[in-house]
């Protein structure tokens, strides 16, 4: 090899050793952003996690005032019946009494 060809060989390494190590801080400028990332991606999991229970609870006060509606549905339901049996069970003894006043 000739003087030029080894300067030209040096200049090329020296090039390449240039854009490995410019490549190297874009390497750690990439994995600090991906850092950066995982922190975000880690605090919407949290956000995320926070309103899934947030809606959990919501789910579950719905759930018991459906429950409560329901009962109350059928509380007045049990009134009513019970209101036309007694209607029912009066009405006859106003009938009976009346036959045994008649009866005298």
């Amino acid at each position: 090899m000739t003087n030029g060809t080894d300067k030209a060989v040096l200049d090329a390494l020296q090039a390449l050793n240039e854009g490995v190590r410019a490549l190297g801080e874009d390497m750690r400028l990439v994995r600090g952003q991906i850092g950066e990332m995982h922190e975000d991606l880690r605090d919407v999991r949290l956000e995320t996690v926070k309103h899934g229970m947030q809606i959990d609870h919501v789910d579950e006060k719905l759930e018991m005032l459906r429950e409560s509606i329901m009962t109350a549905l059928g509380f007045t339901t049990q009134v009513s019946v019970q209101q036309k049996k007694m209607a029912k069970q009066l009405s006859e003894l106003v009938e009976r009494i009346e036959r045994l006043e008649k009866s005298k």
